[in-house]
Protein backbone atom coordinates (compact mmCIF):
# COMPACT_ATOMS: atom_id res chain seq x y z
CA UNK A 1 0.00 0.00 0.00
CA UNK A 2 1.10 3.70 -0.95
CA UNK A 3 2.10 6.17 2.02
CA UNK A 4 -0.56 8.29 2.86
CA UNK A 5 0.45 11.80 3.25
CA UNK A 6 -1.38 14.62 5.40
CA UNK A 7 -2.04 17.92 3.50
CA UNK A 8 -2.16 21.51 5.30
CA UNK A 9 -3.87 23.90 4.00
CA UNK A 10 -3.25 27.33 4.93
CA UNK A 11 -5.43 29.07 7.88
CA UNK A 12 -5.24 32.42 7.12
CA UNK A 13 -4.93 34.33 3.54
CA UNK A 14 -1.18 35.00 2.68
CA UNK A 15 -0.16 31.66 4.50
CA UNK A 16 2.68 29.81 2.32
CA UNK A 17 2.12 26.15 4.36
CA UNK A 18 2.38 23.67 1.41
CA UNK A 19 3.69 19.65 0.85
CA UNK A 20 6.11 18.62 -1.02
CA UNK A 21 5.20 16.93 -4.13
CA UNK A 22 1.52 17.67 -4.02
CA UNK A 23 0.47 18.12 -7.98
CA UNK A 24 -1.36 21.33 -7.19
CA UNK A 25 -2.02 22.46 -10.96
CA UNK A 26 -2.65 19.33 -12.32
CA UNK A 27 -5.62 19.16 -9.69
CA UNK A 28 -6.71 22.68 -10.32
CA UNK A 29 -7.60 22.61 -13.69
CA UNK A 30 -10.37 20.19 -13.35
CA UNK A 31 -12.19 22.90 -11.34
CA UNK A 32 -14.68 25.04 -12.14
CA UNK A 33 -14.12 29.11 -11.72
CA UNK A 34 -15.78 29.92 -8.65
CA UNK A 35 -13.85 26.88 -7.07
CA UNK A 36 -10.60 28.41 -8.58
CA UNK A 37 -11.32 32.17 -7.09
CA UNK A 38 -11.75 30.42 -3.19
CA UNK A 39 -8.41 28.55 -3.85
CA UNK A 40 -7.04 31.78 -3.99
CA UNK A 41 -6.96 32.20 -0.58
CA UNK A 42 -5.25 29.11 0.20
CA UNK A 43 -1.99 30.14 0.27
CA UNK A 44 0.64 32.50 -1.75
CA UNK A 45 2.12 29.42 -4.17
CA UNK A 46 -1.33 28.74 -4.86
CA UNK A 47 -2.50 31.87 -5.85
CA UNK A 48 0.92 32.37 -7.81
CA UNK A 49 -0.31 29.44 -9.49
CA UNK A 50 -3.94 30.35 -10.55
CA UNK A 51 -2.76 33.97 -11.48
CA UNK A 52 -0.29 32.68 -14.33
CA UNK A 53 -1.07 32.83 -17.95
CA UNK A 54 0.25 29.36 -18.62
CA UNK A 55 -2.18 27.88 -15.82
CA UNK A 56 -5.00 29.70 -17.29
CA UNK A 57 -4.10 28.32 -20.92
CA UNK A 58 -4.03 24.50 -19.34
CA UNK A 59 -7.21 25.13 -17.67
CA UNK A 60 -8.84 26.16 -20.59
CA UNK A 61 -7.85 23.13 -22.50
CA UNK A 62 -8.81 20.82 -19.99
CA UNK A 63 -12.26 22.52 -18.20
CA UNK A 64 -13.25 24.20 -20.93
CA UNK A 65 -13.23 21.19 -23.80
CA UNK A 66 -15.95 20.20 -21.93
CA UNK A 67 -17.69 23.63 -20.38
CA UNK A 68 -17.79 26.08 -23.55
CA UNK A 69 -18.46 29.79 -22.48
CA UNK A 70 -19.59 32.74 -24.22
CA UNK A 71 -18.80 36.43 -22.62
CA UNK A 72 -21.41 39.58 -22.52
CA UNK A 73 -20.49 42.40 -21.45
CA UNK A 74 -23.13 45.15 -20.34
CA UNK A 75 -23.26 48.86 -19.55
CA UNK A 76 -26.23 49.78 -16.94
CA UNK A 77 -26.43 53.78 -18.31
CA UNK A 78 -28.62 53.81 -14.91
CA UNK A 79 -26.01 52.92 -12.50
CA UNK A 80 -23.19 53.93 -15.17
CA UNK A 81 -21.65 50.41 -14.31
CA UNK A 82 -20.33 47.23 -15.97
CA UNK A 83 -21.26 43.61 -15.72
CA UNK A 84 -19.60 40.56 -17.43
CA UNK A 85 -21.30 37.63 -18.05
CA UNK A 86 -19.68 34.27 -18.57
CA UNK A 87 -22.44 31.81 -19.54
CA UNK A 88 -21.26 28.36 -19.10
CA UNK A 89 -22.92 25.94 -21.39
CA UNK A 90 -21.49 23.11 -20.29
CA UNK A 91 -22.83 23.68 -16.26
CA UNK A 92 -25.62 25.73 -16.87
CA UNK A 93 -24.11 28.02 -15.08
CA UNK A 94 -23.77 31.91 -15.62
CA UNK A 95 -21.19 33.78 -13.22
CA UNK A 96 -21.35 37.36 -12.72
CA UNK A 97 -19.07 39.72 -11.68
CA UNK A 98 -18.26 43.48 -11.64
CA UNK A 99 -15.80 45.03 -13.06
CA UNK A 100 -14.25 48.05 -11.38
CA UNK A 101 -13.73 50.21 -13.93
CA UNK A 102 -13.82 53.84 -13.86
CA UNK A 103 -16.10 56.15 -15.83
CA UNK A 104 -13.53 58.84 -16.87
CA UNK A 105 -15.83 60.34 -20.43
CA UNK A 106 -18.95 60.85 -21.52
CA UNK A 107 -18.40 57.77 -24.05
CA UNK A 108 -18.50 54.35 -22.27
CA UNK A 109 -16.30 52.16 -23.37
CA UNK A 110 -17.69 49.60 -25.55
CA UNK A 111 -16.00 46.50 -27.49
CA UNK A 112 -14.77 43.31 -26.33
CA UNK A 113 -12.66 40.89 -27.43
CA UNK A 114 -11.80 37.07 -26.18
CA UNK A 115 -11.91 34.91 -24.20
CA UNK A 116 -8.46 33.89 -25.48
CA UNK A 117 -6.10 31.65 -22.92
CA UNK A 118 -8.17 33.25 -20.02
CA UNK A 119 -7.87 36.90 -21.13
CA UNK A 120 -10.79 39.54 -22.51
CA UNK A 121 -10.05 42.52 -23.73
CA UNK A 122 -12.20 45.28 -22.80
CA UNK A 123 -11.78 48.88 -24.56
CA UNK A 124 -12.96 51.87 -26.37
CA UNK A 125 -12.18 52.77 -30.26
CA UNK A 126 -11.43 55.87 -29.67
CA UNK A 127 -7.48 56.08 -28.39
CA UNK A 128 -7.48 59.34 -26.87
CA UNK A 129 -9.78 59.45 -24.37
CA UNK A 130 -10.55 55.46 -23.68
CA UNK A 131 -8.47 53.22 -22.11
CA UNK A 132 -7.54 49.32 -22.54
CA UNK A 133 -8.01 46.62 -19.92
CA UNK A 134 -7.24 42.94 -20.09
CA UNK A 135 -9.91 40.98 -17.43
CA UNK A 136 -8.95 37.33 -16.27
CA UNK A 137 -12.31 35.93 -15.71
CA UNK A 138 -10.13 32.78 -13.82
CA UNK A 139 -9.02 34.53 -10.97
CA UNK A 140 -11.44 38.28 -11.41
CA UNK A 141 -7.94 40.30 -11.77
CA UNK A 142 -8.85 43.15 -14.24
CA UNK A 143 -5.55 45.46 -15.46
CA UNK A 144 -5.79 49.03 -17.48
CA UNK A 145 -2.84 49.36 -19.71
CA UNK A 146 -0.59 52.17 -20.24
CA UNK A 147 -1.39 53.68 -23.57
CA UNK A 148 0.83 53.50 -25.83
CA UNK A 149 3.16 56.60 -26.64
CA UNK A 150 2.35 58.93 -29.28
CA UNK A 151 4.38 62.10 -29.99
CA UNK A 152 2.30 65.49 -30.27
CA UNK A 153 2.98 65.83 -33.77
CA UNK A 154 0.93 62.09 -34.18
CA UNK A 155 -1.80 63.57 -31.83
CA UNK A 156 -2.45 66.47 -34.37
CA UNK A 157 -2.15 64.57 -37.47
CA UNK A 158 -4.25 61.61 -36.40
CA UNK A 159 -7.85 61.05 -36.48
CA UNK A 160 -8.23 57.53 -35.60
CA UNK A 161 -10.19 54.44 -34.33
CA UNK A 162 -8.70 51.92 -32.06
CA UNK A 163 -9.62 47.77 -32.71
CA UNK A 164 -7.39 45.11 -30.79
CA UNK A 165 -7.36 41.54 -31.38
CA UNK A 166 -5.86 38.80 -29.03
CA UNK A 167 -3.24 36.23 -30.07
CA UNK A 168 -0.08 33.16 -29.24
CA UNK A 169 2.86 33.08 -30.77
CA UNK A 170 3.24 29.13 -31.05
CA UNK A 171 7.26 29.13 -31.09
CA UNK A 172 7.40 31.52 -28.16
CA UNK A 173 4.18 30.79 -26.19
CA UNK A 174 4.04 34.94 -25.50
CA UNK A 175 0.66 35.81 -25.54
CA UNK A 176 -0.05 38.96 -28.07
CA UNK A 177 -2.26 41.75 -27.48
CA UNK A 178 -2.76 43.35 -31.12
CA UNK A 179 -4.02 46.92 -31.40
CA UNK A 180 -4.80 48.54 -35.02
CA UNK A 181 -4.42 51.97 -35.09
CA UNK A 182 -6.86 53.09 -38.02
CA UNK A 183 -6.14 56.58 -39.09
CA UNK A 184 -6.46 59.35 -41.56
CA UNK A 185 -3.64 62.07 -41.78
CA UNK A 186 -3.26 65.26 -43.61
CA UNK A 187 -0.33 65.65 -45.41
CA UNK A 188 1.10 68.25 -48.32
CA UNK A 189 -1.18 66.32 -50.55
CA UNK A 190 -4.04 65.39 -49.29
CA UNK A 191 -5.76 63.42 -46.93
CA UNK A 192 -4.34 60.04 -46.74
CA UNK A 193 -5.19 56.81 -44.26
CA UNK A 194 -3.42 53.72 -42.91
CA UNK A 195 -3.20 51.52 -40.17
CA UNK A 196 -0.95 51.64 -37.58
CA UNK A 197 0.23 47.87 -35.26
CA UNK A 198 1.40 48.31 -31.71
CA UNK A 199 1.82 44.95 -29.72
CA UNK A 200 1.21 44.81 -26.22
CA UNK A 201 2.98 41.80 -24.19
CA UNK A 202 1.42 40.57 -20.77
CA UNK A 203 4.35 39.24 -19.45
CA UNK A 204 6.44 42.10 -19.72
CA UNK A 205 3.40 44.71 -19.89
CA UNK A 206 5.41 46.89 -22.69
CA UNK A 207 4.27 47.96 -25.70
CA UNK A 208 6.25 48.04 -29.23
CA UNK A 209 5.58 49.17 -32.99
CA UNK A 210 5.38 46.73 -35.69
CA UNK A 211 7.42 48.46 -38.53
CA UNK A 212 5.84 51.17 -40.20
CA UNK A 213 6.39 50.21 -43.89
CA UNK A 214 5.54 46.14 -43.70
CA UNK A 215 2.23 47.48 -41.75
CA UNK A 216 1.30 50.16 -44.36
CA UNK A 217 2.09 47.76 -47.40
CA UNK A 218 0.06 45.12 -45.93
CA UNK A 219 -3.02 47.52 -44.79
CA UNK A 220 -3.31 50.31 -47.26
CA UNK A 221 -5.92 52.06 -47.99
CA UNK A 222 -7.90 49.98 -45.55
CA UNK A 223 -10.02 51.40 -42.51
CA UNK A 224 -10.97 48.72 -39.91
CA UNK A 225 -14.89 48.58 -38.96
CA UNK A 226 -14.34 45.93 -36.50
CA UNK A 227 -12.55 42.88 -35.10
CA UNK A 228 -13.80 39.47 -35.80
CA UNK A 229 -11.96 37.16 -33.29
CA UNK A 230 -8.90 34.61 -33.47
CA UNK A 231 -8.33 31.30 -34.71
CA UNK A 232 -8.62 28.88 -31.50
CA UNK A 233 -4.89 28.17 -31.03
CA UNK A 234 -4.66 31.80 -31.46
CA UNK A 235 -2.03 31.91 -34.42
CA UNK A 236 -3.91 34.58 -36.17
CA UNK A 237 -6.36 37.22 -35.27
CA UNK A 238 -9.04 38.84 -37.74
CA UNK A 239 -10.95 42.17 -38.72
CA UNK A 240 -13.30 43.32 -40.60
CA UNK A 241 -12.28 46.60 -43.09
CA UNK A 242 -14.80 49.45 -43.64
CA UNK A 243 -15.63 48.53 -46.88
CA UNK A 244 -17.08 45.12 -45.82
CA UNK A 245 -14.69 43.54 -48.71
CA UNK A 246 -11.65 42.78 -47.06
CA UNK A 247 -10.68 40.52 -44.16
CA UNK A 248 -6.94 41.81 -42.35
CA UNK A 249 -5.36 38.96 -40.32
CA UNK A 250 -2.40 39.30 -38.23
CA UNK A 251 0.14 36.61 -37.75
CA UNK A 252 1.07 36.04 -34.41
CA UNK A 253 4.48 34.47 -35.46
CA UNK A 254 5.55 36.16 -37.99
CA UNK A 255 4.31 39.12 -37.37
CA UNK A 256 2.93 39.91 -40.78
CA UNK A 257 -0.84 41.44 -41.78
CA UNK A 258 -2.58 39.23 -44.88
CA UNK A 259 -5.55 40.56 -46.67
CA UNK A 260 -7.92 37.96 -47.75
CA UNK A 261 -11.20 39.36 -50.22
CA UNK A 262 -14.65 38.54 -49.14
CA UNK A 263 -16.29 35.77 -51.67
CA UNK A 264 -19.25 38.42 -52.61
CA UNK A 265 -19.47 41.55 -52.88
CA UNK A 266 -21.62 43.46 -49.89
CA UNK A 267 -23.99 45.71 -50.45
CA UNK A 268 -23.90 47.59 -47.12
CA UNK A 269 -27.25 49.50 -47.71
CA UNK A 270 -29.15 46.35 -47.87
CA UNK A 271 -26.89 43.22 -46.55
CA UNK A 272 -25.31 42.94 -43.45
CA UNK A 273 -22.39 40.13 -42.51
CA UNK A 274 -21.16 38.85 -39.36
CA UNK A 275 -18.05 36.56 -39.31
CA UNK A 276 -17.10 34.27 -36.60
CA UNK A 277 -13.69 32.21 -35.67
CA UNK A 278 -14.48 28.54 -35.41
CA UNK A 279 -12.97 26.06 -33.35
CA UNK A 280 -10.59 24.93 -35.66
CA UNK A 281 -8.09 27.33 -38.13
CA UNK A 282 -11.21 28.75 -39.84
CA UNK A 283 -13.86 31.43 -40.23
CA UNK A 284 -17.63 31.19 -40.76
CA UNK A 285 -19.27 34.34 -42.95
CA UNK A 286 -22.92 35.17 -42.53
CA UNK A 287 -24.90 37.09 -44.96
CA UNK A 288 -28.08 38.74 -44.29
CA UNK A 289 -30.82 41.28 -44.44
CA UNK A 290 -30.52 44.33 -42.87
CA UNK A 291 -34.18 45.06 -42.03
CA UNK A 292 -36.34 42.42 -41.97
CA UNK A 293 -39.40 42.89 -44.30
CA UNK A 294 -41.64 39.66 -43.76
CA UNK A 295 -40.95 36.21 -41.85
CA UNK A 296 -39.94 34.21 -45.36
CA UNK A 297 -37.17 36.56 -46.27
CA UNK A 298 -34.92 36.60 -43.31
CA UNK A 299 -32.19 34.35 -44.20
CA UNK A 300 -28.70 33.79 -43.28
CA UNK A 301 -26.00 32.86 -46.15
CA UNK A 302 -22.87 30.77 -44.53
CA UNK A 303 -19.98 31.05 -45.97
CA UNK A 304 -16.44 29.13 -44.43
CA UNK A 305 -13.02 30.62 -45.21
CA UNK A 306 -10.59 27.83 -44.52
CA UNK A 307 -7.08 29.53 -45.55
CA UNK A 308 -5.94 33.13 -46.14
CA UNK A 309 -4.86 35.22 -49.03
CA UNK A 310 -5.38 37.67 -51.84
CA UNK A 311 -6.55 34.96 -53.89
CA UNK A 312 -9.74 34.43 -52.27
CA UNK A 313 -9.90 30.58 -53.35
CA UNK A 314 -10.34 29.23 -49.82
CA UNK A 315 -13.88 30.32 -49.04
CA UNK A 316 -16.65 27.74 -49.37
CA UNK A 317 -20.37 28.61 -49.49
CA UNK A 318 -22.51 26.02 -47.31
CA UNK A 319 -25.89 26.83 -46.69
CA UNK A 320 -28.67 28.90 -46.39
CA UNK A 321 -30.49 29.04 -42.92
CA UNK A 322 -33.77 29.81 -42.00
CA UNK A 323 -36.11 31.61 -42.30
CA UNK A 324 -36.30 32.52 -38.11
CA UNK A 325 -39.17 34.01 -36.89
CA UNK A 326 -38.40 37.02 -35.03
CA UNK A 327 -34.37 37.18 -35.35
CA UNK A 328 -32.69 40.06 -35.71
CA UNK A 329 -28.41 39.28 -36.18
CA UNK A 330 -26.24 36.65 -34.96
CA UNK A 331 -23.79 37.91 -32.31
CA UNK A 332 -21.54 34.73 -31.54
CA UNK A 333 -20.85 31.71 -32.33
CA UNK A 334 -20.44 28.48 -30.25
CA UNK A 335 -18.63 25.13 -31.05
CA UNK A 336 -19.19 24.38 -35.14
CA UNK A 337 -22.64 23.91 -35.61
CA UNK A 338 -24.20 26.71 -33.07
CA UNK A 339 -24.59 30.24 -33.35
CA UNK A 340 -26.04 32.91 -30.91
CA UNK A 341 -28.83 35.21 -32.35
CA UNK A 342 -30.77 37.96 -31.01
CA UNK A 343 -34.29 38.03 -31.09
CA UNK A 344 -36.11 40.93 -32.24
CA UNK A 345 -40.02 42.52 -33.15
CA UNK A 346 -40.63 42.60 -36.46
CA UNK A 347 -38.49 45.56 -36.95
CA UNK A 348 -35.27 43.94 -35.79
CA UNK A 349 -35.66 46.05 -32.61
CA UNK A 350 -34.43 43.87 -30.18
CA UNK A 351 -36.04 42.16 -27.04
CA UNK A 352 -34.56 42.65 -23.28
CA UNK A 353 -32.64 39.55 -22.49
CA UNK A 354 -33.28 37.62 -25.97
CA UNK A 355 -30.82 35.58 -27.08
CA UNK A 356 -31.49 32.33 -28.30
CA UNK A 357 -28.79 29.55 -29.69
CA UNK A 358 -29.07 28.29 -32.97
CA UNK A 359 -28.04 24.54 -33.92
CA UNK A 360 -27.22 24.99 -37.48
CA UNK A 361 -27.69 21.50 -38.85
CA UNK A 362 -30.89 21.01 -37.16
CA UNK A 363 -32.63 24.76 -37.67
CA UNK A 364 -33.51 24.25 -34.31
CA UNK A 365 -33.32 27.32 -31.48
CA UNK A 366 -33.06 27.13 -28.00
CA UNK A 367 -32.98 29.80 -25.64
CA UNK A 368 -29.30 30.46 -23.26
Amino acid sequence: MGSNKQIKLGTEKGDDTTTTDFPDEQIMICFPVQILIRFKTVSKSWNNIISSPSFAKSHLNNYGKKNNFFALLAFDSTTEKWKLSLAMFGTKHLLNYQPSFTKTHSRPIDKIVGPFNGFICIYGTHRKIQEITLCNPCDRTIETLPSYPISDGDSIRFISKRSMGLGLDSVTNEIKLVQLLSYYCRIDRGLINGIRVDIYSPSTKTWRQLDDDAAAAATSPSFVKKAIGSYKDGSCAHWLDITQSLVLSFDMQKEVVVRTPLPIRINSSEKKIKIFAKESSSLDLFVYPRNQVSEENYLFERWELTGLGEQGKHWSWLTRIGPFLGVSKPVGALWSHVIVVRVGDNQGRPKPKASKAVALGLRKIENI
